[in-house]
């Protein structure tokens, strides 16, 4: 039985993430920092809740050294966990801003340097990192330090170039706008507005979303790695 490792489970696309997961018969270590009752709901032998704060990044070092053996046991690694805390470009502080990338682009970068290996050794892993469509446009008039912990998301390492050869495939998705009550975060937007800029002129639901991220991180990708892919409706 393959394990898939979802940072941010508790979040609309987390939870159908794991759900398709737990369908197709994975194990699945769920992360959040904030636990609801949809999440609790997936309470079974195959589904392990596992709670942190990615905003302490010592904590998180000293946890992969500690037992990096509860990291190493995943054939996947789907990175959804992100703070959209919504911040004005002309309000945007360092503190802010590092705290933004604490969150959203370094523990991705930890979980993949120790996970990768583990993944390599036994011949088959999938990672994918889910990006933002803000970082095509600058991000949003309130959502640029999230945009740009995203596009930084984006920048690969070559080091995973190496693992392909072992099929270890690694890619990063650019999640377009999808109904979810993330949006509900930031006041006065319109979502009507923002979803006639859209080609295929409608959000995509968490459920089509997962469908994409999970045949990413699946045995369905036999060949694509290094690639960062636009779910995003045509934008």
């Amino acid at each position: 039985m393959r394990t898939v490792f979802v940072t941010g489970a508790s979040s609309d696309i987390g939870l159908a993430v794991c759900r398709r997961y737990l369908d197709a018969g994975w194990q699945v270590i769920g992360h959040f920092r904030t636990s609801r009752p949809a999440l609790e709901a997936l309470a079974g032998p195959r589904f392990e809740p596992w709670c942190a704060d990615f905003a302490d990044t010592a904590a998180l070092e000293a946890t992969l050294a500690a037992d990096p053996g509860f990291f190493t046991r995943a054939d996947a690694l789907v990175n959804l966990a992100a703070d959209m805390t919504p911040v004005r470009f002309e309000e945007v502080s360092a503190a802010v801003l590092l705290r933004m990338l604490a969150i959203n682009l370094v523990p991705g970068l930890l979980l993949m340097r120790v996970m990768e290996p583990a993944m390599a050794a036994r011949g088959f892993g999938r990672i994918v990192h889910a990006s933002s469509i803000g970082v095509k446009f600058g991000g949003g008039s309130d959502s640029f330090c999230y945009s740009l912990s995203k596009h930084a998301q984006e920048f690969i390492p070559s080091a995973t170039r190496r693992s392909a050869a072992a099929n270890v495939l690694v890619n990063v998705i650019r999640v377009g706008v999808t109904d979810t009550r993330a949006h509900l975060r930031f006041p006065g937007k319109s979502m009507a507005e923002r979803v006639r800029l859209i080609p295929r002129q409608r959000a995509a639901t968490p459920d089509e979303m997962a469908e994409t991220l999970v045949w990413f991180g699946s045995e369905a990708n036999a060949t694509i790695t290094g690639q960062v892919i636009a779910a995003a409706g045509g934008e």
